[in-house]
């Protein structure tokens, strides 16, 4: 039976990269042969902390608001781009250490001269498997859904971000993440819904996205 749960031991999701993952280059974030010649002075000042309520995502360093010059200035040795994405003209990376079931993820927004760090999302426990991706709102809202652990049993968990925060699209009735306990999960647009549809066991449970997060259909 799929079921819906605080579950702290999924508070977090994590990346995972097999041997051999190509890494970010040194000057990966400089359009330029030449390095200094792209760093102009990046403006990270909207994204200043403290995140906006309702944020979610592990207090890290490099943090919110810090502005990174090069994948050396994030501290965690060679990164990866796991994913990368726009959002009302706005490109986003998610960059993650280049390492096998690493345990943290930086939502990156890009400029010409480096990348401002929108939020961060860490965890001890359990790295993904599954990454799927959802768009809403004409392109407004990225929607992020994470298998995490080995199946047949995964946990499932859903990040939001319009581009300036990050948050939880499973909510809870605690300031933890909201996940699921499921052997499958994926999205569906039907019409003008976005759905979450959870199987588990030979059952099927649908949750509605109501542009902020997923619940249960009156």
């Amino acid at each position: 039976m799929w079921r819906l749960t605080h579950a702290a031991f999924l508070s977090a999701a994590v990346l995972g990269c097999a041997p051999g993952v190509p890494t970010l280059r040194s000057d990966a974030w400089f359009p330029s042969s030449d390095s200094t010649a792209s760093r102009r002075p990046l403006d990270c000042s909207d994204l200043q902390p403290p995140a906006p309520a309702g944020s979610v995502g592990d207090p890290l360093d490099p943090g919110r608001g810090r502005a990174l010059q090069q994948p050396t200035d994030l501290g965690a040795g060679p990164v990866r781009l796991v994913w990368s994405s726009t959002l009302s003209g706005i490109r986003l990376e998610w960059v993650g250490p280049a390492v096998l079931e690493a345990r943290t993820l930086w939502l990156l927004r890009v400029g010409d001269s480096g990348r401002c760090v929108v939020c961060t999302w860490s965890s001890a426990q359990l790295g993904f498997q599954v990454v799927r991706h959802a768009f809403w709102n004409e392109g407004k809202l990225e929607i992020v859904l994470l298998g995490l652990g080995p199946p047949p049993r995964q946990g499932w968990m859903v990040l939001v971000t319009a581009g300036s925060q990050l948050w939880s699209g499973l909510d809870s009735t605690s300031r933890r993440p909201g996940a699921l306990v499921a052997e499958q999960a994926e999205f569906r647009q039907e019409a003008d819904r976005l759905r979450l549809v959870v199987l588990d066991g030979g059952r099927t449970g649908v949750l509605d996205f109501d542009g902020r997060h997923f619940g249960s259909r009156p």
